[in-house]
């Protein structure tokens, strides 16, 4: 059994647009808790794949638990 923390977080994330160029308005935390609609983070264009850059593409965010930072994304089975 391993006590040390994990490292990354898992959470569900939507995009609302692109308000910056070079740069997508993802909310992290979509439909979660007190954080229902998610918390704003601003996410270089290049992190999230093509297919998932229009508003309303939702899927699982990787996310550095040091830095905050996304790592990864993972798709939702079914596609959106």
């Amino acid at each position: 059994m391993n006590n040390e923390p994990e490292k990354t977080i898992k959470t569900p994330a939507r995009v609302l647009a692109s308000l910056r160029p070079g740069y997508l308005t993802v909310y992290f935390g979509y439909g979660q808790g007190l954080a229902d609609g998610g918390i704003p983070h601003e996410v270089p264009v290049d992190h999230i794949p093509f297919d998932l850059r229009l508003p309303n593409s939702q899927f699982t965010a990787i996310i550095d638990r040091a830095t905050g930072s996304l790592i990864d994304v993972e798709r939702h089975a079914g596609g959106d």
